[in-house]
């Protein structure tokens, strides 16, 4: 038996991810918006981005190609084309923006995102974990994702994408969403306020 004595070496922490194609979606989105603020019509390169980030062309190219398809950002054909955007990001939400470029997210596999769990019967897939028949947290594992889901859909993409101080480092966004916190998530709060 190990004694518990002995310092463990640090391990890296997992941690919930947006993929890279999100990453570059939301980079793009923001340089974009930059660009709108000064003028309306401006239109923007795969190049552009891929240069001034430093990003992949191929992938930054198709990650604009999906941007496109999603109807958040528009085409324009031309010696001087490229892309703009289309819609107003104060009215897509960051859950929404996920189930658009990533598909639909879940804590865990067998909490179905919200547009699996209103499908009907014959289309939704069944929970492939060996523990499912004899799971006491699953109702529990739904409600935390329920919870999640909520949290990204108060945050809005202009948000995100805007040069304006972000007010999504404060813990309160979330735990008024989720419901009252805990006593360490309040001095946690408390030291964040007093910081800012």
């Amino acid at each position: 038996m190990a004694d518990p004595s002995q310092k463990r070496p640090l391990k890296r922490t997992n941690m919930i991810k947006l993929n890279r194609v999100t990453e570059y979606a939301l980079i793009s989105l923001r340089h974009m918006n930059r660009k709108r603020a000064h003028d309306a019509r401006a239109v923007t390169s795969a190049r552009e981005i891929s240069d001034q980030y430093g990003l992949p062309f191929e992938i930054t190219a198709k990650t604009l190609q999906r941007l496109r398809d999603t109807g958040l950002i528009d085409s324009a054909q031309g010696a001087r084309g490229g892309y703009l955007l289309q819609s107003d990001l104060e009215r897509v939400s960051l859950a929404q923006f996920l189930d658009l470029i990533e598909g639909g997210q879940s804590l865990v596999a067998c909490t179905p995102n919200e547009k699996l769990a209103e499908a009907p019967s014959d289309e939704k897939e069944d929970c492939h974990c060996e523990y499912h028949s004899a799971c006491e947290i699953r109702g529990m594992m739904s409600g935390l994702n329920r919870r999640v889901r909520e949290f990204l859909t108060g945050i809005r993409l202009a948000e995100l994408t805007s040069d304006a101080p972000s007010p999504l480092v404060q813990i309160t966004s979330f735990s008024s969403s989720v419901g009252a916190a805990s006593a360490g998530s309040s001095q946690l709060k408390s030291k964040l306020e007093k910081s800012s």
